[in-house]
């Protein structure tokens, strides 16, 4: 099995929210440019608040129809995107498909080898403004332009997108960017045609990047040498789903358990519901709260064996269960999974950011090594997460609940300054088994 990059908990970006609660700062708006595209016509939309959300092995190449790259636990919807204002019209909108979706970023990210239609350019004293979206181990690069997007029938207006590989920045992204980490500018690196960011935040760094440039986040290139500028939180990559003009406070993720448990299967298919409280079909219920900490992370606290982690998080973009525990062996190609003799039965414990409300989640890990190489799902897939120090102090100890905690389970994604159930987002909820 060829595993996949695992880089989307924004770890930087949920850190902006944080540190910049109090700052000011009025930022740059960008300056919209509109070029005249060509036609192009979409698959029709539903009418509905829910689309399939597919666990398969990826996008293939339009050319030759081979898979770009043999991914795992990597979950698609398909989109529509549209130059903005010709939603009514019968042209300039193409239909992409397998775009992964992150619950743990905000704003949506495609590549501009996934779609032929021009989207019209956001510049900056009249040059082209440019995105860097750092995540924990890799970095997506691309112009910002803005979209009319469609998702099953919710509807968002003149979006702040990124398109990676776009031509109107530098191919080569700045090295305050990089950070030294992977490129993800590829379709087949990424093993998606974009990424849909539906975390808890409304952009992608909020008040931070609107004071002073800060690297890492916005830059425009004159002459092709790329400087950091500051911007407008309207500005920014925006979190879609807050821009629907309804079922507009949240997402709730449903993936089915799978039929072999432990074993895992060809592929996945459940929805992404927009909305929570909103419909019959996105109530929260008696699902579990878990609020994230006062500083703006985007963290509750776990506790496996004695090890209290307060920065860990829940993210559908990560592809398995991350956890340190030098009692499981580490596969020996050094792939990023673990590879213990036998599957182990563990379990641990989740707590939101008072405390309360707690619950002990049991789960699975196996040996990647085993795993048939044909299937795509697997709900007990899990590896180290980076290096920590036993008494979390300098390198702090963070479980990563990533896809495999989604299967056989409702998990609610609620947006920042928005009430559910008497609970104030930022938050996520999820059910129990």
């Amino acid at each position: 099995m060829t595993p996949t990059l695992r880089p989307l908990y924004l770890a930087l970006l949920a850190i902006a929210v944080a540190v910049v609660s109090s700052c000011g700062g009025s930022g740059s708006s960008a300056v919209v440019v509109s070029t005249p595209p060509p036609t192009f016509t979409c698959t029709a939309p539903t009418g509905t608040n829910a689309v399939t959300l597919a666990v398969d092995a990826g996008p293939t190449d339009p050319t030759t129809g081979m898979l770009l790259s043999n991914v795992v636990n990597q979950s698609y919807v398909t989109i529509n995107v549209y130059v903005p204002g010709t939603v009514a019209g019968t042209g300039h909108c193409q239909t992409i498909d397998h775009v992964w979706v992150d619950t743990g970023s905000s704003g949506l990210r495609l590549f501009r080898s996934a779609f032929t239609d021009t989207l019209p350019q956001s510049q900056q004293g009249g040059v082209a403004l440019a995105s860097c979206s750092q995540f924990v181990n890799s970095y997506t690069w691309g112009a910002v332009r803005s979209a009319d997007v469609r998702i099953a029938g919710e509807l968002a207006s003149s979006v702040p997108i990124q398109v990676i590989g776009d031509s109107s920045i530098p191919a080569t992204a700045p090295s305050s960017c990089t950070a030294g980490t992977n490129a993800m500018n590829t379709a087949a690196a990424m093993g998606a045609n974009g990424l849909l960011g539906i975390g808890l935040f409304s952009q992608d760094c909020g008040l931070l990047c609107q004071g002073a440039p800060t690297p890492g986040f916005y830059y425009t290139c004159p002459g092709g040498t790329c400087a950091p500028v500051s911007l407008a939180t309207t500005a920014q990559l925006q979190n879609v789903v807050g821009l629907f003009t309804t079922d507009n406070n949240g997402v709730l993720i449903q993936l089915p358990a799978l039929a072999l448990p432990d074993v895992g299967q060809a592929t996945a298919v459940g929805a992404l519901i927009f909305g929570v409280n909103t419909q019959t079909n996105n109530a929260l219920g008696s699902a579990l709260v878990f609020g994230v900490s006062a500083n703006g992370y985007i963290d509750t606290t776990t506790t496996y064996g004695d090890m209290s982690e307060p920065q860990s998080y829940i993210d559908s973009g990560s592809n398995g269960l991350f956890f340190n525990d030098p009692a499981i062996t580490n596969c020996p190609s050094g792939n990023g999974f673990f590879c213990p003799a036998s599957t182990t039965a563990l379990s641990a414990t989740m707590a939101g950011s008072t405390g309360a409300p707690t619950f002990t989640y049991n789960f699975n890990i196996a040996n990647e090594s085993t795993l048939n190489a044909t299937f795509t799902a697997f709900d007990d897939l899990g590896g180290p997460n980076g290096t920590c120090d036993n008494n979390n102090t300098m390198n702090l100890c963070i479980f990563d609940w990533g896809l495999p905690f989604f299967y056989n389970r409702s998990v609610f994604t609620v947006l920042e300054n928005t009430t559910v159930g008497g609970n104030t987002g930022p938050f996520f909820a999820a059910s129990t088994p």
